[in-house]
């Protein structure tokens, strides 16, 4: 049975994620599912009631008896109903999991959901903390977007990005502004902390989003520099890093004095600025590549010895890892272009463009490392021996600008 959204369907899940971007369970609808009213709770769904605290399939009894029922919201075009769902498992050997809708058959003669349709299933926090399962045909009877918003509501981001336009649409139009760190020499850094100061947010070094922990800042020039998603350092267990370097806390510096080059610019030092890519598109010369380990469940950092050939896993991150990092740091995300000036010893930005895009999905992440177009940078030096002594400037996760609408879906220009 094939899940996989259509291109007018992705659409709709687009609008939906508009306002709302909780979790989802996607089922393609068969004559068999509506005659009996038999549908399949696929693993995604099971996660995803789970997750909620409304169904625990696994600790269930066989046979409809035993089955719970949630009051769900049917949103379709111009209308929204009450339509109660029962979550069973089947009274035979597998205990196959399985959910009815109720009047299915006659909504299917009210051609409100046909064989071949596909449902989105998902669930908000209601007022009063409690989930409230919610459901849309993706296919037919589509509701409008006034729809969507009438019967669900926004979530947080949503209603944060409202709250903010009026501030970014004064930014865009302010002209040019001084740097906030002062006069000097520009940083790289320097665009996104002024626009972010711009905003009320403070200086920060937080692990999750910049704006309340919802909305990320990315911002930068006018060039085609790839765009940072998230800094995060590897694990070095089991690994020469490690054997040489015991304290985990000092295994980045360790691994830059192991693997890096004679600093031209530090002498004395080892170097390692370096972009690494996939085997395919290794995009640096030192021997450093990626490699997604599906039956492992991480994403390796490979060096291959230039003299013997011989590869050997120098550090690595855990899927979950990089999951976690990956969603706490972009629940969403402003996409800001700016130009900049020099007026005297000071530097100023005029910032020109904003995209906005929700939360990133995961599978994905792993497919544009495997491609080439997701690539980690090693940046930093450190002492050939003795005591560390350095800097390591962030090592980051970073995409090439044109794929963000893949990891993102659909990225909207603002219109300010």
């Amino acid at each position: 049975m094939i899940f996989t959204p259509y291109s007018d369907e992705i659409e709709v899940i687009n609008l939906i994620h508009k306002y709302r971007n909780e979790d989802y369970a996607l089922l393609r609808m068969t004559f068999t599912m509506i005659d009996k009213n038999n549908l399949d709770a696929n693993g995604i769904l099971r996660d995803l009631l789970s997750s909620w605290g409304i169904v625990q399939y696994d600790q269930m009894m066989n046979g409809g008896k035993y089955g719970i029922s949630h009051r769900a919201l049917f949103v379709q075009r111009g209308k929204t109903e009450w339509v109660n769902m029962k979550f069973y498992r089947v009274a035979n050997s597998r205990g196959d999991r399985r959910f009815s809708i109720e009047t299915i058959r006659r909504k299917m003669y009210e051609r409100e959901i046909n064989e071949g349709d596909l449902l989105y299933i998902s669930a908000f926090k209601k007022q009063d903390g409690q989930p409230q399962i919610y459901f849309i045909n993706l296919t037919h009877n589509i509701p409008m977007e006034q729809d969507i918003l009438n019967a669900i509501g926004a979530d947080a981001i949503a209603q944060l990005f409202e709250d903010i336009k009026p501030t970014l649409r004064e930014i865009i139009r302010g002209g040019f502004y001084d740097n906030s760190k002062g006069s000097g020499a520009i940083a790289p850094k320097d665009v996104g902390d002024t626009l972010e100061s711009l905003l009320g947010i403070g200086t920060n070094n937080r692990s999750n989003a910049d704006y309340n922990g919802l909305i990320e800042i990315k911002a930068k020039g006018n060039g085609r520099t790839l765009d940072t998603l998230f800094t995060l350092r590897p694990r070095f267990d089991g690994t020469r890093v490690a054997d040489i370097e015991l304290n985990d806390r000092k295994r980045v510096s360790a691994f830059t004095r192991l693997y890096g080059y004679d600093s031209e610019t530090h002498s004395g030092y080892s170097s390692l600025y370096i972009t690494i890519g996939s085997f395919e598109a290794p995009q640096n010369s030192q021997g450093f590549y990626l490699h997604v380990n599906d039956e492992e469940r991480t994403v390796n950092l490979v060096w291959e010895n230039p003299v013997t050939s011989r590869r050997e896993v120098a550090a690595f991150w855990t899927f979950d890892d990089l999951k976690e990092q990956l969603y706490i740091k972009h629940p969403s995300t402003l996409w800001v272009r700016a130009e900049s000036r020099v007026v005297g010893d000071m530097v100023q930005f005029k910032y020109n463009e904003i995209e906005f895009s929700r939360a990133p999905q995961f599978t994905t992440f792993l497919s544009l490392i495997k491609s080439g177009v997701i690539t980690y940078d090693w940046r930093g030096y450190t002492t050939k021996e003795g005591g560390y002594s350095g800097k390591n400037h962030g090592n980051a996760w970073r995409i090439k600008p044109y794929a963000k609408s893949e990891l993102f879906g659909k990225i909207e220009t603002v219109d300010l």
